[in-house]
């Protein structure tokens, strides 16, 4: 096929090229991987050859005739492609696969019609929630079983040459693998609108992404300047990536939208671009996933299928150990992300214009830099955090689902939701736990190096999104939540930030405080108490109605998506009911200091310290006798003396918020009323 390529893209050649490449290089070695012993029960078919149906054809043929054949296909050029298919295989007998949802449906009634023999048919492999982007031929022939699948839809275009299509066929020689049933709902598929390809003859664009925009040049063709749609796709999934301008070199950058990241695709992405009828297309060069998996190997590989959604226990857990390494890397890219948070806006010097001038997409080494280039290889890391801040699990996320795989194992159904749940059965997909401790172990060391306050609010994003993902799917991961959590608030204390950037992070506190009172009762005194010292002082109205945790929200999924919103609701309500000692301590001070005789004596003060207390109300002795404590101790306590509290004191100032200066020269009591 790459010798086909070389040949087909000279000057005279079928395929319009600005400059013929030199495959030699990957010719040789797929001259070398052909040499290996095989089974030989595959071939590579492609259209640089011949018509893929005549070769198809050839093959059936092989094997004594085809008998039957199903087909499974986005497209079908109405029923002429089925048609074309069925007199290349010389059969009579075809069913077409009807799925869920697809952007055709097979004109059943039209081939009909045409005389043709065609059964709709269906088949759980292809009846997913996903629109159909499979395609598959399977060809059962009097001597065994042919399989056929890859780029090629049942048009055409595709089994008639015109375009350029690789497949790889397989001879079986097992019963049916697909199950295949009788169909008769066939008008029932949901359409989502995609058409068949409409290629501008010739055209093609080479893009690469960085910083947040598309950059490169549409080749190929003249008339292309001016205003384009541009669209990602992989697969069945696309997305609008917004308006861009096509200068009159072909040159063009885009500004993705925030909320459409290239890397989340997977490492295979297309740029198209339309204009009315016109469509022209190009394969997205993700310059920093190829840096990263030249740097890292199979991390990166990990990293992109985390971030396109269908990450397993396996990268998940080479992830971790990546991190136990090199935690900064991901405190790093939470810097440059704001904890994943803020869309990345694409820095200047990433586009260099005229950067391709008249070379090919084979020469980017050479001429394409994206500025300084200084970011590419954070650009996969920096993925992976905006996917950890923004994306519930993906549905083959397997880690921790055991549900899953008690029902394989033929168990009862686990009655608490997954966020209730211990660590049932299915341990083969829950992560290790010495491995989960020891990455944790290192991010949370890095970050306790980060100066306390508002400084560590990226990072603590970051360090939540990863509790919250990792931990409950680990071995014994209900064990292990609540010590991760409360460790996570003793970082968090002092670092809310200043104005409009509050809200995040504020979400995230809500979040945990109400999850470890769901887990347990007792501690709603505590939280209650790390609530006031988070807002410092006590929780406004407006606090405890908008940040109130919502069952249906991000956070509260991940962290128990088995509860139900009145559990989410009655721990919230039961934290902001409770009195704490700063309550106590706090409403003392404001009835002394505006001289009210009937004040509450806090639970615990010794006779001597209520004496103190009345003769302040009273205005007699030295005012200087109480010491209220303002400011938070991160170490030993001290009177305004400078004298530090023995033991005893000491335990009393932190439980109490009340203690007696020892210091025989001071005697004062010391009240805390810090938060």
């Amino acid at each position: 096929m790459l010798e086909a390529i070389m040949r087909e893209t000279a000057p005279t050649g079928r395929l319009v090229c600005v400059t013929p490449p030199d495959l030699s290089s990957f010719i040789e070695l797929g001259r070398k991987a052909a040499a290996v012993a095989g089974d030989g029960g595959s071939r590579l078919l492609h259209t640089m050859d011949r018509p893929l149906a005549t070769q198809i054809g050839e093959m059936a043929a092989d094997l004594g005739g085809a008998v039957h054949v199903s087909v499974v296909s986005p497209f079908f050029s109405r029923h002429h492609g089925i048609r074309l298919l069925c007199k290349s295989l010389r059969c009579e007998r075809v069913s077409v696969a009807v799925p869920t949802i697809a952007p055709s449906v097979f004109d059943f009634d039209a081939a009909v019609a045409d005389g043709l023999e065609v059964s709709p048919v269906a088949c759980d492999a292809f009846s997913d929630d996903r629109s159909l982007h499979s395609k598959l031929f399977d060809i059962e022939c009097s001597k065994g079983r042919l399989i056929v699948g890859g780029s090629a839809n049942a048009t055409i275009a595709a089994l008639g040459g015109a375009n350029v299509e690789a497949v790889v066929a397989r001879i079986h020689d097992r019963p049916p693998l697909f199950g295949w049933s009788p169909c008769m709902a066939y008008k029932e598929v949901s359409l989502t609108g995609e058409k068949e390809p409409k290629n501008r003859d010739g055209a093609a664009l080479v893009v690469e992404y960085g910083g947040g925009a598309l950059s490169g040049r549409m080749v190929g063709a003249d008339g292309v300047a001016g205003e384009w749609e541009a669209i990602l796709a992989a697969g069945a999934r696309r997305a609008a990536a917004g308006r861009v301008c096509v200068a009159d070199s072909g040159s063009f950058t885009v500004v993705v939208p925030s909320d459409v990241d290239p890397l989340s695709f997977g490492s295979s992405v297309q740029v198209i671009f339309v204009r009315g009828s016109e469509e022209v297309r190009g394969w997205l060069m993700l310059r920093g996933f190829l840096d990263a998996m030249n740097r890292r190997g199979p991390l990166a590989r990990s990293i992109g299928r985390q971030v396109a959604g269908f990450g397993t226990v396996g990268d998940m857990s080479l992830i971790l150990e990546f991190m136990a390494r090199e935690p900064s890397a991901l405190l790093e890219a939470a810097e440059r992300t704001g904890g994943g948070r803020k869309a990345t806006a694409p820095d200047p010097h990433l586009f260099v214009k005229g950067a391709f001038g008249t070379k090919s997409a084979l020469d980017m080494t050479e001429t394409w830099r994206s500025g300084s280039g200084t970011h590419g290889h954070d650009d996969l890391i920096d993925a992976l955090v905006r996917h950890l801040a923004s994306s519930l699990l993906g549905g083959c996320d397997d880690a921790g689902d055991d549900e899953d795989e008690e029902k394989r194992e033929g168990s009862r159904e686990r009655k608490d939701g997954p966020g209730k749940g211990g660590n049932t059965g299915g341990t083969s997909q829950r992560i290790k736990k010495q491995l989960v401790e020891r990455a944790f172990a290192q991010l949370f060391a890095r970050l306790e190096q980060v100066p306390a306050g508002s400084a560590r609010g990226n990072g603590l994003y970051v360090l939540f999104d990863m509790i919250v993902r990792i931990i409950p799917r680990a071995e014994e991961g209900e064990r292990l939540l609540a010590p991760y959590l409360e460790r996570w608030l003793t970082l968090a204390k002092g670092a809310r930030p200043l104005g409009d950037d509050q809200v995040g992070l504020d979400d995230c506190v809500a979040a945990v405080v109400s999850r470890l009172v769901i887990g347990d009762r007792d501690k709603a005194v505590t939280m209650h108490e790390f609530l006031q010292s988070w807002i410092s002082g006590e929780v406004p109205d407006s606090f405890a109605s908008e940040r109130s945790p919502k069952a249906g929200s991000l956070n509260q999924q991940l962290l128990g998506r088995g509860f139900a919103q009145e559990e989410w609701s009655a721990a919230w309500r039961s934290i902001l009911r409770t009195r704490t000692t700063w309550n106590t301590v706090n409403d003392l001070r404001r009835t002394l200091l505006a001289r009210v005789t009937s004040f509450v004596v806090p639970e615990g003060a010794t006779d001597q310290e209520v004496a103190v207390f009345r003769r302040y109300v009273a205005g007699e002795g030295r005012p200087d006798r109480i010491y209220w404590l303002e400011r938070h101790y991160a170490a030993r306590p001290a009177c305004r003396c400078g004298h530090n509290f023995p033991g005893m004191q000491e335990k009393r100032l932190r439980t109490l918020r009340l203690a007696t200066c020892d210091n025989i020269r001071c005697g004062r009591v010391v009240v805390d009323v810090s938060l």
